[in-house]
């Protein structure tokens, strides 16, 4: 398994990925939108590859300042392929984002889910329950929170 940063080439992929979200009424963005996007140091789409290169899951981090605190990540759309679940490659994508996000000057990272067997997986991450489906995870020793 190799964790990385998106590349444009990636693009496709991810769009496919987001695709299986399976709500109706999500509309993956286009390749245009990851091209300018990608621009930005704030946010940043990390993938997964399994042992033979294929991208087998994604996740979205956007970063945001917070004056008091310092830099809060926001996770979105974790996704591993319908066919690849079940293999470690959502805990992985998830340790391999930790980890940029620390790396990134993460004080703090944010997730919402509505899906009970991703719930489980955050929560033996570290994260914990603010309310609701919202999760939260203190990453840096240095944290007030």
């Amino acid at each position: 398994m190799f964790f990385r940063s998106m590349k444009i080439s990636d693009t496709y992929r991810v769009i496919e990925l987001l695709r299986q979200i399976g709500n109706a009424d999500f509309v993956p963005p286009s390749k245009w939108w990851f091209a300018i996007r990608l621009l930005f140091p704030t946010f940043h789409v990390f993938v997964l590859e399994d042992d033979s290169g294929a991208i087998v899951a994604m996740v979205f981090l956007n970063l945001l300042s917070n004056p008091k605190y310092g830099w809060r990540g926001y996770i979105d759309y974790v996704v591993v392929d319908k066919s690849a679940r079940r293999n470690g490659f959502g805990r992985k994508i998830m340790e391999g984002t930790l980890a940029r996000a620390k790396k990134l000057g993460c004080q703090e990272v944010l997730l919402t889910t509505s899906n009970p067997d991703a719930q489980a997986l955050y929560e033996s991450l570290g994260f914990r329950v603010r309310s609701g489906r919202n999760f939260s995870k203190v990453i840096s020793e240095s944290c007030g929170f």
